[in-house]
């Protein structure tokens, strides 16, 4: 299979393809993601151009067998949340495994709100694989999410002045979110600049600039972008560059890799899908103020079955809870209702419920959500186990791999990108297939989850 690269409005031509065919090396995209929706909200924007994508979920896996017919695999190490050095060693454990070509396309998916050890893995990918040049760019303009004079502006507001400032309960300086300064934090490798004024120059003078911080010895390259046309022009001008670059940013970077030729512009993907309309599990799992109203909205207009998860009660009455949730839920499932699962914290009450339970437990907010994470798991692998339901929309990373793991789900087909950086993917367990929608928490508007209801009934 051939990709027809299209030119850049400045006059910049690629001629890359997926398979050289003077050598016969079959060429492949990979995307090296830290969380699942992370990796899924990237892949779809592959697969929604005709790729065949695969995300391969590696939660407690260290070995990941290359898989077959596949042209983008996408790989989930779960090391957002992981300290420095665990996340380098899990990195390393999983890459080295993996036999790369120069001329394969490489992509690091980070979070759109910088989580993570974004730098570390970096470097762990650069000198593993290894790549001449870092271009990194986490806007999503479509999200408000864009990237000006090195720093990450959230929804008209500084990352360090927004909700997701951090998940620690502790306000973090907004000079933390310079990103060259969060980079050269977590890795040694040389750290440069590309301003929006050059940028806006469009994709000849960002190779050009590119390949002069290349020749001055820099490693990793912060691109200021703050429309689509920039973040196309990144990824044209790194095409085009002559040494192995390494692409790295969110979703919305992602979104401009180029279609297989023409095809899925104007017919889009033609999928028959299976179960679409038995009953839907929403498992509210984010816990920010556009997931609590997202949760109300839906409520609102759709009759539910709610099930409001107790948080405390998860460490004073942890297996009566799970087994009077799994009863309640089957009982709805059976008879035809959705369901929707979600605590008694979302945004408003988060804090307050997170203090006192760290306190009282001894705990991190770390140890406090894979406590949840575990438990939505369990709840939601029993569910689907014991009822008809094939159909889940997952919130949060967490969330998504929790109830991979306890289902035993380690590879997810990606169909189609139902919502903008939101994917249908198919997830096929021992005795069952699932339709599953995962998203992150902070994507959206009030009317996603109702939408994708809709959307996927009417699929």
């Amino acid at each position: 299979m051939e990709i027809a690269y299209y030119k850049i409005r400045d006059g910049l031509t690629t001629n890359l393809t997926l398979k050289n065919i003077r050598t016969g090396i079959r060429c492949m995209i990979y995307i090296i993601a830290d969380d699942l929706t992370g990796a899924n909200d990237t892949g779809v924007q592959f697969a929604k151009k005709g790729y065949k994508t695969l995300v391969s979920v590696s939660d407690k896996i260290g070995f990941l067998p290359t898989p077959e017919d596949v042209e983008v695999w996408v790989i989930d190490t779960e090391t957002r949340e992981l300290a420095d050095k665990t996340a380098r060693e899990k990195l390393k454990g999983i890459l080295s495994t993996i036999k790369v070509h120069k001329k394969d396309i490489v992509y690091k998916k980070v979070d759109s709100t910088l989580r993570g050890n974004i730098g570390a893995e970096l470097e762990e990918i650069m000198k593993i694989l290894p790549r001449d040049l870092c271009m990194f760019s986490p806007s999503y303009p479509f999200y408000h999410r864009i990237t000006v004079g090195g720093y990450l502006v959230v929804g008209q507001q500084p990352l360090g002045l927004s909700e997701y400032a951090g998940n620690n309960l502790r306000p973090v300086p907004v000079e933390d979110y310079f990103i060259p300064f969060l980079l050269k934090k977590q890795t040694a490798l040389p750290v440069a600049q590309l301003d929006l004024k050059e940028v806006a120059k469009g994709g000849k003078t960002i190779l050009r600039k590119l390949n002069e911080l290349y020749q001055r010895g820099d490693k990793i390259i912060v691109i200021d972008s703050t429309a689509e046309e920039h973040l196309k022009d990144i990824w044209l001008s790194g095409l085009e560059f002559e040494g192995t670059v390494l692409f790295s940013g969110s979703a919305g970077l992602a979104n401009h890799f180029p279609y297989v030729g023409n095809k899925y512009k104007e017919e889009g993907l033609k999928i028959n899908l299976e179960n679409n309309q038995s009953p839907v599990i929403v498992v509210a799992g984010s816990r920010n103020l556009l997931m609590e109203e997202q949760v109300n909205y839906l409520k609102n207009r759709l009759s539910f079955t709610e099930l409001k998860i107790d948080l405390e009660s998860i460490f004073t009455n942890r297996e009566a809870l799970l087994a009077s949730y799994v009863t309640q839920g089957i009982k709805a499932l059976q008879d035809k209702q959705d369901l929707i699962i979600y605590t008694n914290a979302l945004y408003h009450e988060k804090h307050s419920i997170n203090k006192k339970l760290m306190l009282k437990y001894q705990l991190s907010f770390r140890e406090l959500e894979l406590k949840l994470k575990t438990f939505l798991g369990e709840l939601v692998s029993k569910l689907v186990e014991n009822s008809g339901a094939r159909n889940l929309i997952l919130t949060g990373g967490d969330v998504a791999v929790g109830v991979c793991a306890a289902l035993g789900l380690h590879n997810l087909y990606i169909l189609d990108e139902l919502l903008p950086g939101i994917p249908l993917s198919l997830a096929k367990g021992k005795n069952f297939k699932l339709n599953m929608i995962t998203k992150a928490g902070g994507f959206g508007k009030e009317d996603t989850l109702y939408n994708l209801i809709n959307k996927l009934i009417n699929y």
